[in-house]
């Protein structure tokens, strides 16, 4: 599959975008699962983890983009500094930090089960 680059924004909010992807894995899941399961083949399987391993491969990109985002507001004085505001915004920062390698990890498993499931075949 080739890669396709993050494309410009558009005039979806932040919001309707995140929503947008909670909804589209609730998605899959209730396609995949009981009546309403669309799986028809090992092909199947194939074409579902080779866009969740695109859209898995985003995810350290944009956990970088929102630690830096809340640690330069930090710095820039636009969060409220309370007693603890400098330790919590470290700590989302280093969690958001950790969840990007940790998507690194998701992404190159997702990559190899694409890879594999490539070459198996429905039982003809």
């Amino acid at each position: 599959m080739p890669e396709r680059p993050c494309r410009e924004a558009d005039t979806t909010t932040l919001r309707q975008a995140a929503g947008a992807v909670a909804d589209g894995v609730g998605a899959l899941c209730r396609l995949t699962l009981g009546p309403q399961d669309q799986l028809r083949g090992p092909a199947d399987v194939s074409d579902v983890v080779a866009e969740l391993s695109f859209a898995v491969s985003l995810l350290p990109q944009l956990f970088g983009q929102l630690a830096a985002f809340i640690e330069v507001e930090y710095v820039k004085g636009a969060i409220a500094a309370g007693p603890a505001a400098g330790q919590r915004v470290r700590a989302i920062s280093d969690a958001l930090h950790r969840a990007g390698l940790d998507a690194e990890t998701m992404a190159a498993a997702l990559a190899s089960a694409g890879e594999e499931s490539t070459h198996l075949q429905a039982d003809a």
